[in-house]
């Protein structure tokens, strides 16, 4: 009896090397496969057309704002501001009506003085699978900087790698909370299961959805029209696809919401739109009172599309999941 214990011990003991090991080369193959293409720090990111935000909670489950959160949005944010991406791809989770990482990421950003014609919304971005996946086949992103924390961005290039998307990394640095023992390892948990999910059990995304467009790039557009690069002026029509259209959200309860919280955007950051950040263009500021008189009129045109969009938003049916 005691032989039989002892031998389902070693067994147990055998079993569980085994698979530490396999979690260990998995992990050192996903790394050693995607290391040469992420940047030392955002500063030395390498620009292409798109830039992919991975969402994530904005708040900690204690209590105060999430540091990995604000990192992701002020890369995405410097991105922008050294004309490296063209387009900001915001993806994340909005499979309630309560719950909506991209439209936070759009507020916050905007609130870093990124104009809105610079960031499209992808509602189903429920993981950095599905962001991907639905990046490459629904988007048609084909070239991509990846925008996530230095640990993440591994798992991140070598799915994209899978998928035939050309990508490379740029880290957002999160440097007022290092990640823990327990995220790290969640990480690694992660990367091996990711092999198994790339190559063995072929995971599907929850949800794929029509194909839509990204807007012009507007940074490709300006360059090739002018003879130096200049800040992105307010002359570009707020009519773009600024972000994904509601049939991109899970639920038609979700699309209601997220329609109406664009049309609302569109009507309340009217004024907003003329967004001169760089100081070189200081002297090609409007006339205050001509853009005070233009913004009024804007806003009072909106007013019916805000009520339309609004008696639209409230009879939201029950989600579905």
């Amino acid at each position: 009896m005691q032989r039989v214990i002892m031998r389902a011990g070693w067994t147990i003991v055998g079993l569980l090397a085994a698979g530490a090991m396999t979690v260990v080369g998995l992990n050192l193959w996903v790394v050693m496969a995607t290391h040469d293409r992420i940047a030392t720090s955002p500063l030395t990111c390498q620009s292409r057309e798109v830039g992919i935000v991975f969402g994530t909670s904005h708040g900690l489950v204690g209590g105060g704002s999430n540091p990995h959160y604000q990192a992701r949005l002020d890369t995405a944010a410097q991105l922008y501001r050294l004309r490296r991406v063209s387009n900001l791809l915001l993806s994340g989770d909005n499979r309630t009506r309560y719950y909506n990482e991209p439209m936070t990421m759009w507020r916050d950003l905007r609130a870093r003085n990124v104009p809105q014609e610079f960031m499209t919304l992808d509602y189903a971005g429920f993981s950095t699978f599905d962001t991907l996946v639905r990046a490459h086949k629904v988007f048609g992103v084909d070239e991509a900087v990846l925008v996530t924390q230095p640990w993440h961005l591994p798992r991140a290039l070598f799915i994209a790698d899978a998928l035939g998307l050309e990508a490379v990394g740029c880290p957002a640095i999160s440097e007022r909370q290092p990640p823990g023992l327990k995220l790290m390892l969640r990480e690694w948990l992660a990367r091996a299961a990711t092999v198994g999910d790339l190559y063995l059990w072929g995971r599907k995304p929850r949800f794929l959805g029509p194909q839509e467009s990204l807007p012009t790039p507007v940074l490709s557009s300006q360059s090739s029209s002018q003879p130096s690069p200049s800040h992105p002026s307010s002359s570009h029509s707020s009519d773009k696809h600024v972000m994904s259209p509601s049939e991109g959200s899970v639920t038609d309860g979700a699309g209601q919401q997220a329609a109406a919280s664009r049309d609302m955007a569109d009507g309340v950051e009217v004024a907003d739109e003329v967004d001169v950040t760089d100081e070189e263009n200081a002297a090609d500021t409007p006339d205050p009172r001509a853009l005070a008189r233009q913004a009024q009129a804007s806003l009072l045109a909106s007013l019916p599309r805000v009520k339309q969009a609004l008696l639209q938003w409230l009879p939201v049916r029950p989600d579905t999941n």
